[in-house]
């Protein structure tokens, strides 16, 4: 970057060095900001889906989104149709698509959109006889006759959801991550070749950094050593992505994450008896080594759909309630302990209110409109995953884990425990088995408290000693184990300059909980020219802000103290001192800034 030279005052230099709090707004958005890095826990959510919006049904989207954010889901992937959005070539409608991706930006979700779908005008001159040739499925999945037209799509749709404030959506929404078409090894979802697919990522991809270098580019979600994937034109989606890149080298370099869709509607994703290599285990290790030898360990891979479905068929792709909540949360657990980035369940509620029989629409979370979109047992584990392990890193595999993988081998009945540690400290265990049910002896961590937590959230044991007998079943159980909560305010004293003119600003000090355990803290204090905004708060870092109006005062110091209290995590007491002076000296200096 080139070196530009400024000015700086005497006076904005003094205020650097004395000032250890900082003026800022009041909080008075009216959303919470996006989340600005992608986390493990995402739902397809389909919001913006035509099915929803007033044209059609008139979902209550408020209501969904609610629901959304109490699972604790922080990204939501949604369709970003090409079809629907320029239904003539440089003729685009985007304003219902707009209003709905606004509605999830303010709510404070992180998007993932896919760009998908071609308009007739873009369409392969053969696509009906594609439609037809493998058992048939719509028009507007047909790959586009030109790249270059799906490019310009793409950067279209890009610019408009970069969030920049230039050429945005109305409110910048922004979709910081997109998905180059959905299920390309799946001929129902495209009716084409490996090289058209290659050459679409390669041009995709090219457009969307063009229009917004800092997007997150990942491929379409493929099935992987899925047996539906070898019928009619359809082909495992590891070996479809390297034909793609053996006619287009440019496509193997054109994504930043590897999406895979690790489907096993008819069985637990680690049922004993069940050959390894097609095992949820098996699908996510051998992707990894698969992604490895092209791309290096560096390139993540996300699990951009997954999911069980609780249909009434007889069919064994039909699970009951609480077989689903367990599936949910082994199969998170299992991604996340082999290192997956990101897992979107599919999906949060059926935007066509299929029929109890669906078997895709019935594997939402949240039940049919007419329902009042009342939550499944399946809700319930997923809000309690998002919970207990949001952002939270792996860190091995317990004393009580017996499983050993082995791809060219039956997995038997065995243990899991798995060990995460939350981002605040804590310690969470995930246990289940394959087996018989059993109670086993864990001991616990010295110095911690303790409490056992049930697959749907019940808390079943609290103020553990010692150790902990935990239950072992196909339903999993979780036990956290919290350091005691512990008081710190930053900064502990602060002098603030100014001038008795002027006018009043708010200014914030940081209340932290050095502990892994729950800690509530109140404030009291202030001054006549000092008021608190913020009287309490929780959380492991929260920010208490006050008011300083310095009208009426006159020139020298005046202090006053502000006392946060957290109970048995301490109290902190805080000096604030008002330094008023009449005359500012102000003398410039240069400033060298890179």
């Amino acid at each position: 970057m080139r070196r530009q030279a400024s000015s700086l005052s005497i006076i904005g230099l003094i205020a650097v060095l004395l000032i250890s709090s900082i003026p800022f707004p009041p909080a008075s958005r009216a959303a919470p900001e996006q989340p600005t890095r992608l986390t493990a826990f995402g739902m397809n959510t389909y919001f913006s889906g035509l099915e929803r919006l007033p044209q059609n049904r008139n979902d209550d989207l408020a209501a969904l989104i609610n629901a959304t954010r109490e699972l604790g889901a922080a990204w939501v992937r949604e369709e970003i149709s090409w079809a629907n959005l320029e239904p003539g070539q440089d003729s685009f409608t985007w304003n219902l698509m707009d209003a709905a991706l606004l509605q999830a930006a303010q709510a404070g979700f992180g998007i993932i959109g896919m760009l998908l779908t071609t308009p007739a005008w873009a369409r392969v001159g053969d696509c009906g006889s594609r439609i037809t040739r493998n058992g048939g499925s719509v028009n507007y999945w047909c790959p586009p006759a030109n790249p270059q037209d799906f490019a310009d799509f793409v950067a279209a749709a890009v610019e408009r959801y970069d969030g920049d404030g230039n050429s945005d959506a109305p409110g910048s929404p922004r979709v910081s991550v997109w998905q180059i078409w959905n299920e390309p090894n799946n001929w129902a979802t495209w009716p084409g070749e490996a090289s058209e697919y290659g050459a679409l990522l390669a041009a995709g991809y090219a457009a969307a950094k063009a229009a917004d270098p800092t997007a997150i580019v990942a491929t379409g979600g493929v099935y992987i050593f899925d047996g539906g994937t070898r019928t009619g034109g359809n082909r495992d989606g590891l070996e479809f992505l390297g034909a793609a890149f053996t006619a287009v080298p440019a496509a193997q370099t054109s994504f930043d994450a590897l999406a895979i869709h690790p489907y096993m509607p008819d069985t637990a994703p680690d049922r004993a008896g069940l050959f390894g290599l097609v095992s949820l285990w098996g699908r996510i290790i051998n992707a990894r080594s698969w992604l490895d030898a092209r791309r290096g360990s560096a390139v993540p891979i996300w699990i951009s759909e997954l999911g069980w479905s609780t249909c009434n068929l007889t069919s064994p792709v039909c699970k009951n309630e609480q077989e689903q909540a367990s599936y949910l949360a082994r199969s998170y657990g299992i991604a996340l302990a082999l290192g997956v980035k990101h897992i979107n369940w599919f999906q949060l509620e059926d935007k066509f209110d299929s029929p109890a029989g669906d078997l895709w629409g019935n594997a939402a979370l949240l039940r049919n409109r007419n329902q009042s979109y009342a939550r499944k047992l399946a809700a319930n584990a997923y809000a309690t995953l998002a919970h207990l392990l949001d952002e939270a890193t792996f860190v091995g595999f317990g004393p009580l884990h017996s499983y050993v993988h082995q791809n060219n081998a039956l997995i038997p009945a065995a243990r899991y425990h798995l060990r995460f540690q939350t981002s605040t400290g804590a310690l969470v265990d995930m246990f289940w088995t394959t087996g018989n049910p059993e109670n086993l002896s864990l001991p616990l961590e010295s110095g911690r408290s303790a409490q056992l937590i049930s697959r749907d959230g019940t808390v079943l044991a609290t103020n553990l000693v010692s150790q902990a007998q935990i239950p072992f079943s196909g339903a999993p159980v979780y036990l956290r184990q919290d350091t005691p909560p512990q008081l710190a305010v930053t900064p502990g004293n602060v002098t603030i300059l100014a001038s008795p003119a002027d006018p009043a600003a708010t200014y914030g000090i940081t209340v932290q909980n050095l502990g892994s355990g729950n800690m509530n803290w109140s404030a009291s204090g202030g001054a006549s020219w000092l008021t608190l905004e913020t009287s309490s708060g929780s959380g492991h870092t929260s920010r208490l802000r006050y008011r300083v109006d310095p009208n009426g005062l006159g020139p020298g110091d005046h202090t006053t103290s502000i006392v946060v209290d957290a109970g048995s995590a301490g109290a902190q007491s805080i000096t604030i001192t008002l330094r008023l002076v009449t005359t500012l000296y102000r003398i410039h200096m240069p400033l060298i800034a890179r």
